[in-house]
């Protein structure tokens, strides 16, 4: 017979009586699924003789709610009340914290717990709750709590509340004999605007004076975005025995703009023993972008032969200052022994590099070099910034680089093609159709232009016509279609309409209204009926652009439809036929429940009445529509100002309102 529920959660109580004092984890040890069955037997395991049970007991009640469990919130209660273990009463005050329901008393009695632990955990559940009693509480704990580590709870909890006047208690807190507490305190005022509020600023100035070194990173830090002031203190830092509060210094003076700390930016950039700060100082030095900036850059680039992580952040800094004087180094870079120093200089070329600068020019060799890289992402990177150049000379290149081994080598030299000359690769695009990756394919689909004076390509109506292909890859060879024009492009996207996704259908339909036929009434009219809203959205307009006044008494059963979008669609679709045959019904949806439908139906009939027409419509509004009435007022007046305009004519306007999807 197969466990029952209950006695499933009593061999696992059981099984941690063996646990080693190693593997001993409360938190996690009875994770589980929750089952409304397992909540007795870990009620009655709070009460366990041995402590590690009982603890493990109360977090896993943490996955309960005490609404459906009467007893489960006065076990919690009790437990950190009554429990002798402070490792029992720190787990439900950790536990309380989650718990809907009157925990606040219980948690501020928790703070004049004996254990440290447990005030701990009592003061961080306290920050779950907002009331005047509770941050009055953790204030007192951080000013008189006898344990360092409460304390730094207490600034944590403090800056979740965010109560006014918070910061003075931090700026209180950096007095604190604890370094534990002054670093959190730092931290926590880095949440402050210090360049507005000047006593957080001076005291975070002294704390980069502090002597834990810890406080004066935090403080460095939390002074990234403040203000001019910090600047001399910062650079004074740059000297600073601790590599990590260095590392801040220099974030903080390139966060800053302090132009006047870029020669000690460059000196620790060249000098500096930690590399880490090496790469701060770097990236600092491109966050300034001057022209001296980027000199040091460059200089430092030829000296940096010990870090490859120092070298790639020097090329970023230099691709970040977008200065051309950088372009010879990045170009260098290309050949970089370290593969995340070359991708980097790609990038970096790739956003620096404009076909309009002839310098720009200079790294077309080293960037067809760069498609024989060992390192598929490198080869990518490298296909793009050949895309932003924009020179066909690239192109012989960036065709082999379209059969690359890897994925995204291949997706990228496709895209560069196409963005350089997508006639000159029409052969590859249409290859690529086929090819394994389902993204490649969806590239190749997308950056197709085909030709109005060739035959539509097997390639083409093969992926359009397989019902196994990617939906999304069909969805842009419509576009393309409708892009191309020409008769024999119709039944291609006519077969579409047809098509299993509703996605592919709506991007038929929308092609069909750039290719407007005759031959398309019928199944458009039938696609009114689709499950997707989106597909009878688009069939709409498509049936708009053919001006049929058939298509009128489908589309006004169509008002009805359940989805605004669809709705707004219909209506825009209906103004552009016969004015006679549909003014009465674009006047009715001006009080359709959807706010955005009614704001068409407006904008339908400023374009197709006249300012007569529109006063008339205008006297018959009822009360409460004063949006539309505000829109047709406005659009009267604007006719009534150019005297004699006339409404304007169907062929003038645009059917198209965008897909449903993104409403």
């Amino acid at each position: 017979m197969p466990p029952t529920p209950v006695t499933e959660i009593e061999e696992r109580i059981d099984a941690l009586r063996g646990q080693d004092a190693g593997d001993r984890h409360p938190r996690v040890s009875l994770d589980h699924t929750p089952c409304a069955a397992f909540v007795a037997p870990l009620l009655a395991a709070t009460t366990d003789p041995d402590p590690y049970i009982r603890a493990s007991a109360v977090h896993a009640l943490a996955s309960y709610e005490p609404e459906e469990h009467a007893q489960l919130q006065e076990a919690l209660f009790k437990s950190l009340a009554d429990d002798p273990d402070p490792s029992v009463r720190s787990a439900a005050a950790e536990v309380m914290a989650r718990m809907p329901g009157d925990t606040v008393a219980a948690l501020l009695a928790a703070l004049g717990d004996a254990s440290a632990d447990v005030r701990m955990e009592a003061v961080l559940a306290l920050s779950a709750f907002e009331a005047s009693d509770v941050v009055a509480a953790v204030t007192d704990r951080l000013h008189r709590d006898s344990a360092p580590e409460v304390r730094e709870r207490a600034v944590m909890a403090l800056e979740r509340l965010k109560p006014e006047g918070v910061a003075g208690d931090l700026v209180r807190a950096l007095e604190d004999p604890s370094a534990l507490v002054r670093s959190a305190a730092a931290c926590a005022l880095g949440e402050h605007d210090a360049g507005e509020t000047p006593v957080v600023l001076d005291a975070l100035l002294l704390a980069l004076s502090d002597p834990s070194a810890g406080v004066r990173e935090n403080a460095a830090r939390a002074l990234r975005y403040s203000a001019a002031e910090a600047i001399p203190g910062l650079m004074a830092l740059l000297a600073d025995e601790a590599s990590e509060a260095r590392r801040e210094a220099t974030g903080a003076l390139g966060t800053l703009g302090a132009n006047q700390a870029i020669g000690a930016l460059a000196e620790r950039l060249r000098n500096d023993t930690d590399a880490e700060v090496r790469r701060g100082a770097a990236a600092a030095l491109g966050d300034l972008g001057t022209e001296a900036a980027t000199a040091h850059l460059i200089d430092a680039f030829g000296q940096e032969a010990e870090s490859a992580e120092v070298r790639t952040e020097i090329v970023r800094a230099l691709g970040s200052a977008h200065d051309v004087e950088a372009l010879p180094v990045l170009c260098a870079a290309l050949g970089d022994a370290d593969a995340e120093t070359r991708e980097a200089a790609a990038e970096a070329l790739q956003w620096l590099l404009d076909p309009e600068v002839p310098a720009s020019m200079a790294a077309l060799e080293p960037l067809c070099l760069a498609l024989k890289d060992a390192v598929g992402s490198v080869r990518a990177v490298a296909c793009g910034a050949l895309g932003a150049l924009n020179d066909a000379r690239a192109l012989p290149f960036l065709m082999q680089a379209g059969r690359d081994g890897t994925e995204e080598c291949r997706i990228a030299a496709l895209e560069a093609i196409a963005r350089i000359d997508a006639t000159a690769g029409e052969a590859l695009l249409l290859e690529a159709l086929a090819d394994a990756a389902t993204d490649v394919r969806r590239v190749a689909a997308k950056s197709l232009v085909l030709s109005a004076h060739a035959p539509i390509p097997s390639e083409v109506l093969d992926c359009m016509a397989d019902p196994e292909g990617d939906p999304f890859a069909r969805c842009d060879l419509a576009k393309s279609l409708a892009q191309r024009g020409g008769l024999e492009a119709v039944p291609v996207l006519l077969d579409l309409l047809r098509d299993g996704s509703g996605h592919v259908r709506a991007a038929a339909a929308q092609a069909l209204c750039e290719l407007p036929d005759p031959r398309a009434m019928r199944p458009l009219t039938a696609l009114l009926d689709d499950d997707d809203e989106d597909v009878r959205g688009e069939a709409a307009l498509a049936l708009a652009a053919l001006a049929d006044d058939r298509a009128i008494e489908p589309l006004q059963a169509l008002l009805n439809d359940d989805c605004p979008p669809v709705r707004r669609r219909v209506v825009w679709a209906l103004s552009f036929f016969t004015p006679s045959k549909v003014l009465p019904l674009l006047v009715d949806a001006l009080q359709d429940d959807d706010p955005d439908v009614q704001s068409t139906a407006a904008s339908a009939l400023a374009d197709v009445c006249d300012a007569p027409a529109l006063r008339r419509i205008l006297s018959a509004l009822p009360a409460g529509c004063d949006d539309v009435g505000s829109a047709l007022e406005e659009a009267a007046a604007a006719s009534e100002e150019d005297e004699g305009a006339l409404p304007r004519s169907a062929a003038s306007r645009r059917v198209q309102l965008g897909t449903v999807h993104y409403e």
